[in-house]
């Protein structure tokens, strides 16, 4: 499965923050919206990533400074650890453990294009398995029926 796939079963929604922002405005963003990540752009070209980690980093980094006052390029991941459309899944999430991320921008000819989440990789071999489990449970049902004509 590519990552192609779960962006058009989940759609391709990605929720923004202007780099110019502050910390204040990015966690009211993230409460207003109940996620947990922002992609922040610097005009159309995602320049890092801020998420609910970010915030406990921040409030330890600037204990003293309130939200408002912080600007969120001083808060965000900068390198982003990004996927692209046609990447296989299984390498994606082997990714995402690796650098202990979960969230990972999909980027397409320099354009965002979509938002992973572990979840999403997760709900995907969730529904795979389960899918796998009705097949073999079918599979050994016929089989009991075989055994018994």
């Amino acid at each position: 499965m590519k990552v192609q796939d779960i962006l058009t079963q989940k759609g391709a929604s990605v929720y923004t923050i202007d780099v110019e922002k502050t910390v204040e405005d990015a966690v009211n963003e993230l409460a207003a919206k109940h996620i947990s990540a922002l992609i922040v752009m610097d005009k159309e070209r995602p320049v890092g990533i801020f998420t609910e980690r970010d915030v406990l980093r921040t409030h330890l980094k600037f204990r003293e400074t309130p939200f408002t006052a912080v600007p969120l390029c001083d808060a965000m991941t900068e390198k982003l650890i990004v996927a692209r459309p046609d990447d296989e899944l299984n390498v994606v999430m082997s990714a995402m453990v690796q650098a202990d991320i979960r969230h990972m921008p999909v980027v397409s000819e320099g354009r965002l294009v979509g938002l992973l989440s572990m979840r999403d990789i997760i709900h995907q071999y969730v529904g795979s398995l389960r899918a796998e489990l009705t097949y073999l449970q079918d599979y050994i049902s016929r089989l009991e029926d075989a055994k018994h004509d």
